[in-house]
């Protein structure tokens, strides 16, 4: 997270405060911390999802979704930025660790996903009647994506009528330029449900730094054997899928790769599909 949003995170810019945790008074509570920074303009705090916590037990998690305007001299920044806070019994938090894992327990919460996240368009392999729906949002040149896409779309292929697969773009353009021209092109091949060549995609290794988008698209069709031209992959309806497909990312708090869920749940162990895997004889 850069600094800027480090500036803007709610725990960064909350203490812990005794009252009573009613929506309003979460709103109000956020909307007071986020003021206190004078170079910001708190247009919007909205909740978007409330769930109670096994562990800590009691607390509740409250995701809040905020819409700010940062001035930097004389340009206004409009950002649209996410966070959780817990509450009980009048106190809030900013955050848990586990002190097992050392880790914030952020990152295994996530706002319930919807129906409107399983669509026809992003349903990348399997039958979207399928018991277990898999969600996954990924970067291509992203080495941990590697690992795990390729081997999620083996086994929902072997077991298309058990799982469901669905599919989001998140190219991490700080770490990874080049995946903004990779993902265009593979909106292209999803529409198509050319499924081999988005593995292949996950399997070959490209210059992940490279910023210009011909070189980029070049590399993909040399080692991919395809022909696609920027005007294909500039075209107005990919555009604006891959800015859903990061927008809908915002939506579930998710801003790293691979996020998966199973079920409508995280599963920050990317794992747990593979307990529905029928067993061998």
């Amino acid at each position: 997270m850069s600094s800027m949003l480090r500036l803007l995170s709610i725990s960064t810019a909350l203490a812990i405060f005794s009252f009573g945790a009613t929506d309003a008074q979460i709103i109000k509570f956020v909307k007071r911390g986020l003021s206190k920074n004078p170079s910001l303009k708190v247009n919007s705090v909205k909740i978007v999802d409330k769930q109670i916590l096994d562990k800590p037990k009691g607390w509740q998690a409250y995701f809040i979704k905020f819409n700010l305007t940062l001035k930097r001299g004389n340009k206004n920044i409009n950002i649209s930025q996410s966070d959780i806070i817990f509450a009980k019994d009048g106190y809030i938090s900013p955050d848990f660790i586990n002190i097992k894992t050392n880790r914030s327990i952020k990152h295994d919460l996530s706002p319930k996903v919807d129906e409107s996240f399983y669509d026809d368009k992003h349903l990348l392999l399997g039958n979207k009647n399928a018991k277990h729906k898999i969600l996954i949002f990924s970067d291509p040149n992203c080495p941990f994506c590697k690992e795990i896409v390729p081997e999620v779309i083996e086994i929902v292929s072997k077991y298309p009528e058990i799982f469901a697969l669905y599919y989001y773009h998140l190219p991490l353009l700080k770490l990874h330029p080049g995946s903004l021209t990779l993902c265009k092109a593979m909106i292209l091949l999803q529409k198509d449900k050319k499924v081999d060549l988005i593995k292949k995609i996950y399997e070959v290794d490209f210059d992940y730094e490279e910023k210009d988008e011909k070189k980029v698209l070049d590399e993909l069709n040399k080692k991919l054997g395809l022909n696609l031209t920027l005007k294909d992959i500039n075209q107005e309806w990919v555009k604006k899928e891959l800015e859903n497909d990061m927008k809908r990312a915002e939506d579930l708090l998710v801003n790293g790769t691979p996020t998966m869920f199973l079920d409508g749940k995280k599963d920050p162990s990317r794992e747990k599909y593979k307990d529905f895997i029928p067993k061998k004889k």
